[in-house]
C-alpha cells in the first residue's frame, strides 16, 4: 500500500482536488464581475448570504449538530475563515489583477503549516521550513515588482495574504476540533455564524438599492450567485470532506492549481501577465511543494521554532 493510500488520498480525493481548483480558480474573475455593480464589502456579504441561504434551504437539519462544545470552533471558521476573507479578496481585486490575487492565495498551505506548528504542535521537516521562506519570498517578489514601489499596490496586495492566514486558521481548526463532524455540518454551521452579520451589512449599505440602480445589477448578482453557491456552499462542503479524509496539508494544497486557473481567466480578461508573475508563482508553488514533502526526518515543534531552524525564513521576509 502506498503512502498516499495510507493517508487516505484516493482517486475520489484527487477528483475533488481538481474540481476545487477549477472552481476556486474562477472565483477571482467572478469577484471582478460582481464589482462592476457592488462594493467589495457588498460582494463579500452577498457571497456569504447566498451561500448560507442555499445551505439553509438544502441542509437546514445540519444545524442540529451545533453544540456548546463545537460552537466556538465553528464560529472561528465562520468569521475568520469566511466572513473576513470574503471581504478582503474583493477589496484586493479593486486595485490589483485578479490573476495576481489568485497567485497570492497560494500561500495558504504555508500559513497552514506555520499556524499548525505554533498553535497545534504540528511536526514539520527542514524542507517545510525552507518552503515557507521561499513562498514568502515569492510573495514579496510579486508585491515589489520594481524600484518604484506603489504604496497602494503593496497595501492591497497584502489583503489576500491576510485572507490566506484566515483560511489557514480555518483549515487547522477544522482538522483539530471538527474532524468528527460531517463536512456538510461544518459548512452549514460555520456559514450560519457568518450569515448573521453579513445580512446586517447588506441592509446598512442598501445593497438592494445599489443593484436596482445599476443597468447590470442583476447580471452582477448572477456572477456572485455562482461564486456563492458553487464557489462557497458546494466547494466548502467538498473541501471540508477533503480535510476530514486526507488531512489539512493535502487539502490546502489545492492552491497549487488555483493560480493557473486564475491567470488563465485574467489573460482572457486582458490582464497583463509577464515573467514577474510567473517567477513569483513558481517561487510560491515550489515553496508549497517543499512544505508537502515529507522525505526528511521530522522536526519537533520546539526544534522548528529555534532560531537556527527558522533563520532562512526570517531572512526572506
Amino acid at each position: 500500500m502506498s503512502e498516499s493510500t495510507k493517508e487516505g488520498v484516493t482517486w475520489f480525493s484527487w477528483t475533488l482536488f481538481i474540481v476545487l481548483a477549477l472552481t476556486w480558480g474562477s472565483s477571482f474573475i467572478l469577484m471582478k464581475r460582481g464589482l462592476l455593480t457592488f462594493s467589495p464589502v457588498q460582494v463579500g456579504m452577498l457571497r456569504v448570504t447566498l451561500a448560507g441561504g442555499f445551505l439553509l434551504l438544502t441542509s437546514f437539519k445540519r444545524l442540529s449538530a451545533l453544540t456548546r462544545k463545537n460552537a466556538l470552533p465553528l464560529a472561528v471558521v465562520g468569521i475568520i475563515s469566511v466572513f473576513i476573507p470574503y471581504i478582503l479578496f474583493p477589496m484586493a481585486v479593486t486595485k490589483i489583477d485578479s490573476g495576481l490575487v489568485g497567485i497570492l492565495n497560494s500561500l495558504v498551505p504555508l500559513f497552514t503549516l506555520l499556524i499548525g506548528v505554533i498553535w497545534f504542535r504540528t511536526t514539520v521537516t527542514w524542507r517545510s521550513v525552507l518552503g515557507i521562506g521561499l513562498g514568502l519570498a515569492g510573495a514579496v517578489w510579486l508585491l515589489i515588482p520594481g524600484v518604484e514601489i506603489e504604496v497602494a499596490f503593496v497595501l492591497f496586495g497584502v489583503l489576500p495574504i491576510v485572507a490566506g492566514v484566515g483560511y489557514a486558521i480555518g483549515v487547522n481548526t477544522v482538522n483539530r476540533y471538527l474532524k468528527e463532524m460531517h463536512p456538510l455540518e461544518v459548512t452549514t454551521c460555520s456559514l450560519a455564524f457568518a450569515m448573521g452579520p453579513a445580512l446586517v451589512v447588506l441592509f446598512v449599505t442598501d445593497t438592494v438599492g445599489v443593484m436596482m440602480a445599476s443597468p447590470i445589477g442583476w447580471q452582477s448578482l448572477g456572477y456572485i450567485a455562482i461564486l456563492g453557491i458553487a464557489g462557497t456552499s458546494m466547494a466548502n462542503y467538498a473541501f471540508n470532506h477533503l480535510i476530514r479524509t486526507t488531512g489539512s496539508l493535502f487539502s490546502s494544497s489545492v492552491t497549487y492549481a488555483i493560480p493557473v486557473v486564475a491567470l488563465f481567466w485574467g489573460f482572457l480578461d486582458g490582464e497583463v501577465i509577464g515573467w514577474v508573475e510567473f517567477a513569483g508563482m513558481l517561487m510560491i508553488l515550489t515553496g508549497v511543494w517543499l512544505v508537502n514533502t515529507r522525505k526528511r526526518a521530522l522536526l519537533t515543534t520546539k526544534q522548528a521554532l529555534e532560531p537556527e531552524a527558522v533563520s532562512n525564513t526570517r531572512s526572506k521576509t
